[in-house]
């Protein structure tokens, strides 16, 4: 256990103390995943649910019907992380299963997020 030592205008943590601190979570941050993980399930759920009408990623073909590519869903004004999994939870255009459970939802619109462009 550190000990503190207690000075005349209050307490100080000793720059060491920080410094150590600041070393120790280094590793963490280094070695962070760059993809959320919300992100890559998104987008595995997208390729599995949604790649037969939509251009889940972009550049990769299109799907079979004019459904809109995710990357420009994604850069439509308007478009919101709640828009989308409320949409993406709601059965469309006439196919069956379409709808997905919330979580599933939240994370394909994770995943359609993070194809907008800044």
């Amino acid at each position: 256990m550190i000990s503190l030592t207690t000075k005349s205008a209050g307490r100080r943590i000793s720059q060491q103390v920080v410094a150590a601190f600041c070393l120790a979570m280094t590793p963490l941050v280094a070695f962070a995943d760059p993809v959320p993980r919300n992100v890559a399930a998104g987008q595995k759920l997208a390729q599995q649910y949604c790649a037969e009408c939509h251009v889940v990623v972009p550049g990769t073909g299109s799907g079979w019907t004019d459904a809109p590519a995710f990357d420009a869903v994604a850069n439509r004004q308007g478009t919101t992380a709640q828009t989308l999994s409320s949409f993406i939870q709601q059965p469309h255009m006439h196919m069956v299963n379409t709808g997905r459970p919330p979580n599933e939802a939240n994370e394909i619109a994770a995943y359609i997020l993070s194809l907008r462009k800044s």
